[in-house]
């Protein structure tokens, strides 16, 4: 595909003045104007901050303060800051002080327009149309312009990291402000990833080497956005520290004068800096328990809709045992998931019958999956081919010991013996995101913000934006994949997930266990909307601590 940038920007804004020519500005002025046809349409914009009318936080229940520094403890930091093309969803989350998309999701779980001032879809044309904020700029002092978010999108696609880049023709940069991305077919999708590309500054790429290699070692440790805050220093595996934007475009903001993150990978260690008021906000790695115990002591949990806990099995491999279903269903028959639920979740974990949860995209409350029974899953073992048992493995990330220890119980008694692979998150997300994949079982979250739908487009889908290692979806669910997207409207969208979910489910692809808060721990004077509307979107600028 090629990158169509205009010669002379000058001529072209003549033949768009003039009304004249085959440039995409005149077709987004037909199209604007035309927003109330049937095949063109303008997505309403999303003004920062994301509408406290309906916000679901607590950063603007009371009237915003600036100043102070937001301590931060994570499990574990980001491997890459700023070569997407090597960027999984834990980078993504470690620059995310920096970065900023066109596109970004408000409260509605829909996406809206954020560094566009508009996004305009024309089905007939088969193009989307950008209209950049003007006056924005990169935190190194150069110019957010449809020139650089051109550059962003060619990278990816050349790379292939943008999702669904063989549906992506050609992209245009019409005029200085407008970029139009021209398409061979269009469904919605496309505007859930194309509006989702996190835009990195050119000029810092341009200036970082002499050749691609030496850019790409920089940004593998560097990353300059337009977001509301500075890398000041990145020390791989201790810290991370970000300082204020001081010509952030959001007037007034951030209201952080910086974020200092800690990575802590032992819970035990967090959660007594936690106690003794040595940070602020403690973001991952922490335990039910551990929640539990804080929230009892004064702190507070925040987070999003529940996760479901799912067992993923390898079907990638051709000569992998989990190819045979009987033996799936005997693992799910295996496992009591209301005691573990009981026993663990203190009260705050709930079973999963499939992938949702009550408050999910997809949910059926009167849908029930296999139930615990060890008989079945022997006589299902049988079926498989193993009456007399099966020697598995079952790979965990560290932090789970206790979750994966309670499977293993019940997948042992049963007859479906277990080594427990407890991998560290490097090793861990190198299998689960990666090419290595896992040998049987892997046990992990399954995504479901901001919808249930777009996540199992994302991740588990034909053309997923992120892999998972050693899932492959079968011929018949690839199918409804496709179909799915023809899907405009939330209800359309809601309809498909319950039949995709209901397939998987019933073929027990993957075997969901139980649904756990997304929560994390803050002090009682942190305002934030860290994972209040999506599992990987934050607004900074509107992060905010009382006085104290």
């Amino acid at each position: 595909k090629r990158l169509m940038v205009p010669m002379v920007v000058l001529f072209i804004l003549i033949l768009v003045m003039a009304g004249c020519g085959q440039t995409t500005t005149t077709s987004t002025q037909s199209t604007t104007s035309a927003t109330t046809t049937k095949t063109s349409s303008t997505v309403s914009a999303l003004q920062p901050p994301l509408d406290p009318q309906v916000d679901a936080s607590n950063v603007y229940s009371k009237t915003p303060v600036s100043g102070g520094i937001m301590r931060e403890i994570w499990s574990m930091g980001p491997s890459c800051l700023s070569y997407w093309p090597e960027m999984g969803p834990n980078e993504e989350v470690g620059a995310m002080p920096a970065l900023e998309k066109l596109m970004e999701y408000g409260w509605d779980n829909d996406i809206h327009p954020f560094l566009a001032e508009s996004v305009t879809v024309d089905k007939e044309k088969k193009t989307i149309t950008f209209k950049i904020r003007k006056g924005i700029k990169f935190s190194d002092g150069s110019d957010l312009n449809a020139e650089v978010v051109a550059w962003n999108y060619q990278r990816g696609d050349d790379t292939n990291k943008l999702q669904y880049n063989d549906r992506l023709e050609s992209i245009e940069v019409a005029d200085p402000y407008t970029v139009v991305l021209h398409l061979n077919e269009y469904d919605r999708m496309l505007l859930s990833s194309f509006g989702w590309v996190p835009i990195f500054s050119k000029e810092a790429w341009d200036k970082s080497g002499n050749t691609d290699e030496e850019r790409k070692a920089w940004a593998r440790a560097n990353v300059v956005g337009t977001g509301p805050f500075i890398l000041k220093e990145y020390v791989k595996d201790d810290h991370m520290t970000w300082v204020k934007n001081p010509n952030y475009w959001q007037p007034g903001k951030p209201y952080l004068d910086g974020i200092e993150i800690k990575f802590v990978p032992d819970p035990v260690v967090a959660a007594a800096m936690m106690q003794a008021g040595q940070a602020d906000m403690w973001t991952s790695g922490s335990t039910t328990k551990t929640q539990a115990d804080l929230e009892n002591k004064g702190l507070v949990l925040q987070g999003s809709s529940g996760t479901p806990i799912t067992i993923y099995i390898n079907n990638k491999d051709a000569d992998s045992r989990f190819q045979n279903k009987a033996l799936r269903e005997a693992v799910e028959y295996a496992i009591d998931k209301a005691a573990i639920s009981q026993a663990l979740g203190y009260g705050k974990w709930a079973v999963c019958e499939d992938g949702t949860g009550p408050d999910m995209w997809g949910y059926d409350p009167n849908y029930k999956s296999r139930q615990y029974s060890v008989a079945k899953a022997k006589e299902m073992l049988a079926e498989a081919g193993y009456p007399n048992g099966i020697q598995i493995k079952l790979t965990a990330l560290q932090g789970w010991e206790d979750q994966a220890q309670a499977v293993k119980q019940y997948l042992d008694a049963a007859g479906i013996q277990t080594e427990i692979d407890m991998a560290d998150p490097g090793r861990f997300f190198s299998m689960y995101w990666g090419q290595a994949g896992w040998t049987d079982l892997l046990l992990f979250l399954q995504a479901s913000s901001p919808s249930t739908f777009i996540c199992l487009h994302r991740t588990l889908g034909p053309e997923p934006k992120t892999r998972i290692g050693s899932f492959v979806e079968p011929a018949e669910l690839n199918q409804m994949f496709y179909d799915s997207r023809k899907a405009e409207t939330i209800d359309e969208m809601k309809a498909w997930t319950v039949k995709i979910e209901r397939y998987i489910a019933d073929n027990a692809l993957l075997i969901p266990l139980w649904e756990t808060p997304s929560n994390y721990v803050i002090q009682s004077y942190v305002h934030t909307t860290y994972l209040k509307n999506s599992v990987v979107a934050r607004f900074c600028a509107d992060d905010w601590l009382e006085k104290r």
